[in-house]
């Protein structure tokens, strides 16, 4: 009986291990942003890297195809692809947290709520951006629309242009401590 029943918590741990590591629910990426712009900390996790990598592959196969281009999608556009989406998703971080400590969040939720019913007086908006990007009405408000706009209050509060923003969003990253966990 005891021999049973520690084989069968064995393979119950098993199970909840292999689940962890097929959904993606590790973490990849932890951030925690300079004290000056709160010091907080972050986890990015497998899934939502992949999840923007995916949504942009996506994009990229379907111009392809519009183009009528013989160029494929390889394995190391899918590496730059998982790349640049861990890039973004830091930045995005960087962003957000600048946002909430100078208490800009009722204006980006206006703001994005605004964008988005813009989007969704446009007639098949959920079916284009199931078929251009992967995704549904909530993963374009938090992975596209609610970023952008984000970023839009922010550069607008500063005066800042696209590359102050850039050039700030940089001076972050140096400041904020990253740590990659994968990859």
């Amino acid at each position: 009986m005891r021999n049973a029943a520690t084989a069968f918590a064995f393979l119950i741990v098993l199970g909840a291990v292999t689940l962890i590591f097929a959904m993606q629910w590790y973490p990849a990426i932890l951030v925690r942003t300079p004290d000056a712009s709160g010091g907080s900390a972050h986890i990015i996790w497998e899934y939502q890297i992949n999840q923007v990598a995916d949504s942009a592959i996506t994009y990229y196969k379907n111009a392809l195809e519009n183009a009528s281009s013989s160029l494929q999608v390889t394995a190391s556009i899918k590496k730059d692809a998982y790349e640049k989406s861990a890039n973004t998703l830091i930045e995005n971080i960087l962003v957000q947290s600048a946002v909430r400590l100078a208490e800009l969040t009722k204006e980006t939720d206006a703001l994005v709520a605004e964008k988005i019913a813009e989007y969704n007086n446009q007639p098949n908006f959920g079916v284009a951006l199931s078929l251009v990007y992967g995704l549904d009405n909530s993963g374009f408000t938090e992975l596209i629309a609610r970023p952008e706009a984000e970023r839009e209050i922010l550069k607008t509060k500063k005066g800042w242009d696209d590359a102050a923003l850039a050039a700030w969003i940089e001076e972050e990253k140096k400041a904020s401590r990253i740590v990659r966990f994968s990859k």
